[in-house]
């Protein structure tokens, strides 16, 4: 859980392109979402995903019209040269009010995932990682632990397939030529996913959600001073204090 992000960030290392980044952290993590549903492929609740896939359908059509709009407003020849990586500390800031801000509890067994599908779909085009982003709303419901690793590896491969036609539309980009980097990088997310199943049945259940919140809060946490580093090295070296 959560690892998606870091991840993320591990390839934005090595991987200037930051549209490059995010395509081929989706067919990974395309590849890691399918073994986990396969692998917890008992805890998978049909009416949570009934609920999810149309949202996330929804999400997606938005975001190509957003990037479509965005091609033609600025007269770019691909979508590549966009440039939005201020969202990663918007989601940030939600992870942070949605694990620890004050909201009404919530006593339905079913949360209603519509709206958390679109907010996948349309975010995961441009941040790639929305993990940390709807892990949150699995904490809703009464869900076990195997509940939600399952669940939520499904909505995350529904909006990783979903992205790919809309990379290859609007950014031009060949996933097929990238496979000599893509093959090693799935073959050791199918190896992760069987080794964590066998370390997930000696966590209980309490210390779960404990390591579950602290991740998603130091994840945050990153995302945030990420983008205000910069911004505070700036007033150190160019104002008077």
């Amino acid at each position: 859980m959560a690892g998606g992000i870091i991840l993320l960030g591990i390839m934005a290392i090595v991987i200037p392109e930051g549209y490059v980044v995010v395509a081929l952290h989706g067919v990974v993590q395309l590849i890691s979402n399918l073994t986990r549903s396969f692998v917890f492929r008992s805890h998978i609740r049909r009416d949570l995903i009934s609920q999810f896939f149309p949202g996330a359908v929804f999400g997606l059509v938005i975001a190509s019209a957003i990037i479509f709009g965005l091609i033609h407003f600025f007269n770019l020849n691909s979508a590549a040269e966009l440039k939005v990586d201020f969202l990663k500390a918007l989601i940030g800031v939600f992870i942070l009010w949605f694990l620890f801000g004050k909201r009404h509890r919530v006593t339905t067994e079913s949360p209603r995932f519509f709206g958390v599908g679109a907010l996948s779909g349309l975010c995961t085009v441009f941040i790639g990682a929305t993990g940390p982003l709807i892990a949150p709303f699995f904490l809703k419901g009464k869900l076990t632990k195997e509940n939600i690793i399952a669940n939520k590896a499904v909505c995350q491969a529904i909006s990783h397939i979903g992205k790919m036609p809309l990379f290859i539309l609007f950014f031009d980009f060949n996933y097929y030529s990238e496979i000599e980097l893509l093959f090693p990088l799935t073959v050791a997310v199918f190896v992760g996913t069987n080794v964590g199943k066998r370390a997930l049945g000696f966590i209980p259940e309490k210390i779960f959600r404990l390591m579950f919140k602290t991740a998603l809060t130091l994840i945050a946490l990153k995302l945030i001073a990420d983008q205000w580093t910069p911004f505070y090295t700036f007033l150190i070296n160019y104002l008077p204090l």
